[in-house]
């Protein structure tokens, strides 16, 4: 990690919510920061749901400028079951929710650059006065002005995104790196503002599953995400609920690598970038979040990046053990995992444990229901 006995200068390579904190993060600390995002706003366009688990609390952000709705119950669909669990969870307005990261950003010194995007980088092979290696020049190119600028900062924080293109030109990319595509739609219709729905099965969603998150009564964001096919069975869904689309939103999502690099040269991953995402649900907010935290600890402390990072790592690592799990399921499997986990003494566990850490929740649920190895076989 670069020594902290100066300031440094520092590039953060998209404006979403996991650049925006870093970048903050670290002008706070009275670093220079230069945010790049190559989009003409900040939060456009939306590829992410926006729901978060009630772990969010932990960062103690004033959640008013961008929280649509709060729930206090989930209701999950096997295809002939059904399981509620009472837990309290929250609908951000993506925009809203990186501008507010953004802005926080920009309050503490850091400048914005909207419509600046990352090109590439170059080798400079010029050294300085006392003979040592000046560094490695990026690319941006202003794309209202038609011009290209060559920078050369101290740091730079990889935050654009699944597709990484800073990554990609600091080779970063694990040739196993898979994506999911998330399809969603704002509809409207009937809802019970207080609870989502998700739904799984071989013919809703064979690799994940479809959700139902409403805004509000008469509003709700539909979609699930598929490493192929996700149109045809979005379409499908949205047939069989007689919902039609008011707006449609699509994306990539990154799944976890266990081996993907997080520090090279003097570039650093963050976020979906990173594919710091769980497996289990495709959710990388939180993950991403207390990332940012860890490279700004690491860079104001001098401390190791990849190492600090572990314990994070070691939780998505959990997520992708399940994730194998569940990608072998049937239509009966679901259904037995929906029937076990509706005793009362799994859902008391459900209730008390989010999905953001999983080891406490598994490791309660097996004591409480060892039939739950059952479905172990699966990793074999």
């Amino acid at each position: 990690m670069v020594n902290n006995n100066n300031f440094l200068n520092v590039a953060v390579i998209g404006a979403g919510p996991i650049g925006g904190y870093a970048a903050y993060l670290l002008a706070k600390a009275g670093h220079t920061v230069s945010i790049y995002e190559n989009h003409g706003v900040v939060g456009c366009p939306i590829q992410c749901t926006g729901l978060l688990t009630s772990d969010f609390d932990q960062f103690n952000f004033p959640m008013e400028s961008f929280l649509v709705n709060t729930f206090n119950k989930v209701e999950v669909f096997s295809p002939h079951g059904k399981l509620e669990i009472k837990q309290k969870e929250y609908l951000v307005s993506r925009t809203k929710f990186d501008e507010f990261f953004v802005d926080m950003a920009v309050k503490a010194g850091a400048k914005l650059f909207l419509n600046h995007t990352f090109m590439g980088r170059e080798s400079n092979t010029k050294s300085d006065i006392a003979g040592g290696f000046v560094g490695n020049s990026i690319i941006i190119k202003d794309s209202v002005k038609a011009v290209e600028k060559r920078i050369t900062p101290d740091i730079i924080i990889a935050a654009d995104g699944p597709l990484s293109h800073t990554a990609k030109a600091y080779d970063f990319y694990h040739p196993e790196r898979e994506h999911y595509f998330g399809v969603q739609a704002l509809v409207q219709g009937n809802f019970d503002v207080n609870t989502y729905q998700t739904h799984f099965g071989e013919a809703v969603c064979p690799d994940l599953f479809a959700w139902i998150v409403p805004e509000s009564t008469t509003t709700a964001r539909v979609g699930l995400a598929m490493r192929k096919n996700s149109k045809v069975y979005f379409d499908k869904f949205l047939q069989q609920h007689n919902f039609k689309p008011l707006e449609i939103q699509a994306g990539s999502i990154p799944v976890y690598h266990p081996l993907q690099q997080l520090h090279k040269d003097n570039c650093y991953l963050v976020g979906d970038a990173a594919g710091f995402v769980k497996a289990t649900t495709l959710g990388g907010l939180i993950p991403g979040l207390k990332q940012a935290e860890i490279l700004a600890d690491c860079v104001i402390n001098g401390k190791d990046y990849e190492r600090e990072s572990r314990k994070l790592a070691r939780k998505l690592k959990l997520h992708l053990s399940v994730r194998k799990i569940l990608d072998q399921f049937k239509d009966e499997d679901w259904d037995t995992l929906v029937s076990y986990m509706n005793q009362p003494r799994i859902q008391k566990v459900l209730e008390k444990h989010t999905r953001e850490n999983p080891l406490p929740l598994i490791t309660k649920i097996l004591l409480k229901e060892p039939r739950f190895l059952m479905f172990g076989k699966y990793l074999f």
